[in-house]
């Protein structure tokens, strides 16, 4: 009796250890080339037909099984050299039913011989498709169990101990291939759950910072306080400050990094009614929680005279990312605003300093290192 296997007749000794390098040189190129097309399989289906294609020749197979576990057992999911009522007696087996369901159960090979001279039940199903010899491994990857993949032969009642040791091995590359494509398609899945999610969640949060807007703007048309009515406008400006700097979030392919220029350049308008040039150098991004502080800080800045700005550039350095602004009086003392909480707050928040060069340029200076990566 195969040491493998309580069926069938003794194949000539136990498999040797490492039983690759005993392999003819034919089959190990054919190993090579069953590996390389595995490795770019985006089926599982199609690939076991694929493999089976490739090897049956070299082997004379005449028929082979592959089975997937889920919930209910085991679902037969490719085959050949099958009629489709035979397949259809085949699609399910319990998990010790039969010798696939067998080697499932033991999570070994298992290996069928003499199988039309054989009476035992577990090779009845095989039996009655005329196989004499029939070989199945149980698809394992760690301690995950993927499924079996079995093969048969009608023509003689045995395989020898190369042919095992090749088909068992290919096998091993098939459980590698199934656990690669499953862990992709989960992780597929995975993304199309996150970006559902950043989709509602991106609906969620534009409404409510819409309706807090028009609530605020409501608030401040219904008061005939000039003061309330300012602070009131600055507040739903502040909001859509934030919106802006979320917006961009729900459509890039790194979520937790916002575009600077892109977000400055959203929040900032010219009085012609022209768009603000905003130039780079150096990758401008910065995390979520730094670009609201940055749009804020900005809009703080450019509130008592919106129009005034005319240009803005980002330089990104090895140590810090200065924001230059430029318009005629940017950089004219403003002690009432740069001392402003708001102000000290939002620098407080980024670490960043406030320079005025007296005239044309305001800059902020927000230190850290590797902006953008």
């Amino acid at each position: 009796m195969n040491d493998l296997s309580p069926f069938g007749a003794p194949t000539g000794g136990p498999v040797a250890a490492d039983p690759v390098d005993n392999l003819p040189r034919r089959q190990l190129r054919l190993l090579g080339e069953a590996a390389d097309k595995m490795l770019a399989a985006n089926d599982p289906a199609a690939m076991v037909e694929d493999l089976f294609a490739l090897i049956a020749d070299e082997l004379r197979l005449d028929v082979f099984f592959n089975y997937r576990l889920d919930a209910d057992g085991l679902m037969l999911v490719a085959h050949a050299g099958l009629t489709e009522a035979e397949a259809a007696a085949g699609k399910r087996l319990e998990v010790g039913q039969a010798v696939c369901g067998y080697a499932a159960q033991e999570r070994r090979p298992i290996e069928a011989f003499a199988v039309q001279a054989s009476d035992d039940p577990l090779t009845g199903f095989v039996r009655d498709l005329g196989i004499d010899a029939y070989a199945c491994t149980p698809l394992v990857h760690g301690s995950t169990l993927l499924g079996t993949l079995g093969f048969g032969r009608r023509w003689t009642d045995r395989f020898d101990a190369d042919e095992l040791a090749f088909l068992h091995t290919v096998c091993h590359y098939v459980a590698l291939a199934k656990y690669r494509l499953r862990i992709e398609a989960e992780l597929r899945e995975g993304i199309a759950i996150r970006e559902r999610l950043l989709g509602e969640l991106n609906h969620r949060v534009r409404n409510a910072l819409q309706t807090a807007v028009a609530v605020v703007r409501l608030g401040a048309a219904d008061t005939s306080d000039d003061t309330a009515k300012a602070a009131l406008a600055a507040a739903a400006g502040r909001l859509e400050v934030l919106a802006a700097a979320h917006r961009p979030l729900y459509a890039a392919d790194t979520p937790t990094q916002i575009d600077i220029a892109a977000l400055l350049d959203a929040i900032t308008e010219r009085g012609d009614g022209e768009p603000i040039e905003v130039t780079t150098h150096g990758i401008a991004c910065l995390p979520i929680e730094q670009a609201v502080a940055v749009a804020l800080l900005v809009h703080t800045m450019l509130d008592p005279d919106p129009e005034a700005l005319t240009a803005v550039m980002i330089e990104v350095g090895e140590d810090a990312m200065h924001i230059a602004l430029n318009g005629p009086v940017m950089g004219v003392a403003h002690p009432t605003l740069d001392d402003s909480r708001l102000v000290r707050g939002l620098s407080r928040q980024l670490r960043a300093t406030v320079a005025r060069n007296g005239t044309d340029r305001l800059t902020l200076s927000i230190p850290g290192r590797a902006h953008g990566e």
